[in-house]
């Protein structure tokens, strides 16, 4: 009897037991229903040969298909056109290795026939209770947003946003590739390039205001377009400086003919809502092969005459020659100046600060660099930066410049003026010193300065120029340093490539900034900036804020940080210490 007692125990306590892991299998079950029924992600098992086994409810909600009937279906027959090679191949690749195919970027058609950018995952799954045969997990997502602003990043790097003409990188990027493909052809046509700039710009900008100036370099640029052949390029450099290249140009006659129909159409008055502006060009010319066989030199000899035209009197055209390269004296005084100066050490430092735009409450400061030469004064660094990159001198001043800043944050920090984080503006040249690592580390040592109190900033294009300037940054960061990406939005960072970069914050150009409170691309520029940076967990901070219109709109939108001449101008190093003691008696 005792046996028997024992025996029905254990009975209930098997059937228990199974009864508890049905029940806990039922509750998994459930859980995966729920996941599958509620993700907006399209989730299916198909056949080797494309028929479906299943679908999830995002199918119909997504997608428009009737769930009754999309077994009838063909999952590669969904596919676009161009799109099936890609995925036929890969799928029959990875079924034999049994392994994933992740995040391939193809088309797929919903039930009215439109076809919808997708990011699709395959995985091979060899043993189901259901089916003889291998299935296949396809995980879709719906990437429509994010190719849009991809659409509008990648526009926005190659073209400018004022004009919508193409920028300086598209511009050299067409210019290179005529190059390379009339050599490798041994053609005999010449090329010209014309170095534009509108003459007295700035009294524009000055009597008439920066919004009439923008309408005024709309013109010139529409002017400029209209007066080209369809085959020839027209680039906007900066500021006020436009670029043309003649692709095909018979003779100088030829070519004066095109470059005087230009000066012509200057001369005749710009007219903006009623009201007539007066400006005229001045045009520096260089022609391959004659004047050089590479764009740096071609487009550096026609700056090279443009300057030439613009000290004698303005409003006409010089084409590059050798006397005009014998008397480029004072770009090499200048470069002369520049290494005595580097030298001598007569530059000197100003801090913008950076601030939480609603609490007013300072987090750090952009350090920018002056040069005050002893017999000339002030120069501004649009004069010397240039040169200095062009030269390599960039390398010795980058180097001046950070531990001048490293040495001045150690100071007010013993001054007691803690949590502040100061900004360095790096160059592409400085990146790709071999050095520069171990001067960053040198600098900080030498100084003693936490590297968590500095940020190297460095702009877009080092991503495009630099090889492996990811890995360099990497290193930098791991130092300890934050890493910030300087004018976002005027270079090209594809969201799949922006997710695997060492940085920590995007720096919102200041030229989506000026006029946010009234454009709405502007703003949905920004909005879509933030959106981009929640989604990678980075910090955002605008530049250039100067009106209370812009804190507002920047406040609507969920910005924290910014700079800008609303809050301070740069300041030298005495006046910001004033303002940081009124931060401190605030």
């Amino acid at each position: 009897m005792e046996d028997m007692n024992r025996t029905l125990h254990y009975v209930d306590k098997s059937i228990s037991s199974d009864i508890a892991k049905q029940k806990q299998v039922e509750e998994q079950n459930e859980k995966y229903r729920l996941i599958a029924e509620n993700t907006t992600d399209l989730i299916s098992l198909i056949e080797v040969d494309g028929s479906f086994q299943y679908t999830s409810p995002s199918f119909e909600t997504q997608l428009n298909y009737n769930l009754s009937t999309i077994g009838q279906l063909n999952f590669f027959d969904m596919v676009h056109p161009d799109d099936q090679v890609v995925v036929n191949k890969e799928i029959r690749i990875f079924c034999k290795k049994k392994k994933t195919v992740r995040h391939i970027e193809i088309r797929i058609r919903d039930n009215k026939g439109d076809y919808i950018d997708i990011e699709a995952s395959f995985s091979v799954i060899d043993k189901s209770t259901f089916s003889k045969n291998d299935l296949i997990l396809v995980v879709m997502r719906d990437i429509r947003f994010r190719k849009i602003f991809e659409q509008k990043i990648y526009h926005l790097a190659f073209h400018d946003t004022l004009t919508n003409l193409p920028n300086r990188r598209s511009f050299m990027n067409e210019f290179n590739r005529e190059l390379i493909d009339r050599k490798n052809r041994a053609s005999s046509s010449k090329m010209s390039v014309l170095f534009i700039d509108l003459d007295n710009f700035k009294s524009i900008n000055d009597q008439w205001g920066h919004d009439v100036g923008d309408q005024v370099l709309i013109e010139a640029a529409r002017i400029i377009k209209d007066t080209i052949r369809p085959s020839d390029l027209v680039g906007r450099v900066g500021g006020d400086e436009f670029i043309v290249l003649f692709k095909d140009i018979k003779d100088e006659e030829d070519l004066k003919q095109y470059v005087n129909q230009i000066l012509t159409k200057f001369n005749t008055p710009i007219s903006i809502s009623g009201q007539e502006y007066f400006i005229t060009c001045s045009i520096g010319v260089a022609t391959y092969p004659n004047d050089g066989d590479t764009s740096r030199e071609l487009i550096k000899n026609a700056d090279d005459a443009l300057y030439n035209v613009k000290n004698k009197g303005k409003n006409h055209y010089l084409l590059f020659n050798s006397k005009i390269k014998s008397e480029s004296l004072e770009r090499r005084l200048l470069e002369s100046a520049l290494r005595n100066a580097i030298k001598e050490e007569q530059f000197y430092l100003e801090y913008q600060p950076k601030l939480n735009i609603s609490t007013k409450q300072l987090i750090g400061m952009e350090a920018l660099v002056r040069w005050k030469h002893p017999e000339l004064g002030t120069i501004p660094p649009g004069k010397f930066i240039t040169l200095a990159e062009e030269t390599g001198l960039i390398v010795p001043l980058g180097e001046w410049i950070l531990r001048e800043s490293c040495r001045q944050m150690k100071e007010w920090q013993e001054n007691g003026y803690q949590s502040l984080v100061i900004s360095v503006n790096v160059s592409i040249r400085q990146l790709e010193d071999p050095h520069f690592i171990k001067t960053v580390e040198k600098i900080l040592k030498e100084i003693d300065l936490d590297p968590k109190w500095l940020e190297i900033e460095v702009t877009e294009s080092v991503f495009m120029d630099v090889n492996d300037a990811a890995s360099v940054l990497e290193e930098i960061r791991q130092l300890g340093i934050q890493i910030s990406i300087d004018d976002f939005g005027t270079g090209y960072s594809s969201l799949s490539y922006l997710k695997h970069l060492p940085i920590d914050t995007l720096k919102v150009d200041a030229s989506f900034i000026k006029d946010i409170h009234v454009n709405e691309e502007s703003r949905a520029i920004v909005k879509s900036v933030l959106t981009l940076a929640t989604t990678l967990g980075l910090n955002v901070i605008a530049e250039g804020i100067e009106t209370q219109e812009h804190v507002n709109e920047l406040n609507k939108d969920g910005l924290i940080f910014g700079q800008g001449f609303y809050f301070s101008k740069p300041l030298n190093s005495q006046a910001f210490e004033e303002f940081l003691l009124r931060e401190v008696n605030v």
